[in-house]
């Protein structure tokens, strides 16, 4: 059974396919500028091969957009992780307002049950007359 490709799959080959065509790129630019230039530090200078030049710089921008997405991924993570924690809490939470309410129903059931009259010392009192009684008057 073959599952479909899901679009980040599609994104992550696409990244792929774009970051080796633009090394492509400047590799071949590169190459075509391979005369010497003149690089100034702050307490000199030195002459490089302008090749030399376009590589590391193309190789520190890669570096910093790396270090980048790890900072971000870090936090992503962090987010998921406490977002994840917040949804175990709330469900935690709602299991007990669950049980909660089933004791409120339970207790409410209990008052609502129909209770025998008693006369005062726990005695069951038999009031079927005076149903009889009314049940006679309204059919005078």
């Amino acid at each position: 059974m073959h599952g479909k490709k899901g679009k980040g799959d599609f994104m992550s080959q696409l990244s792929i396919i774009l970051a080796l065509l633009f090394s492509l790129v400047i590799a071949v630019f590169a190459i075509a500028n391979n005369q010497p230039v003149v690089i100034n530090y702050l307490y000199g200078s030195t002459e490089i091969s302008a090749v030399v030049v376009i590589l590391v710089s193309a190789f520190l921008g890669a570096l910093a957009i790396f270090l980048l997405s790890i900072v971000r991924h870090i936090k992503v993570s962090l987010q998921f992780r406490s977002m994840r924690n917040e949804i175990k809490d709330l469900h935690t939470k709602a299991q007990s307002l669950v049980e909660e309410r089933d004791d409120f129903l339970t207790q409410l059931g209990m008052l609502q049950e129909p209770h025998e009259s008693t006369d005062g010392y726990g005695e069951a009192v038999d009031n079927s007359h005076e149903k009889e009684e009314e049940t006679i008057g309204k059919n005078d």
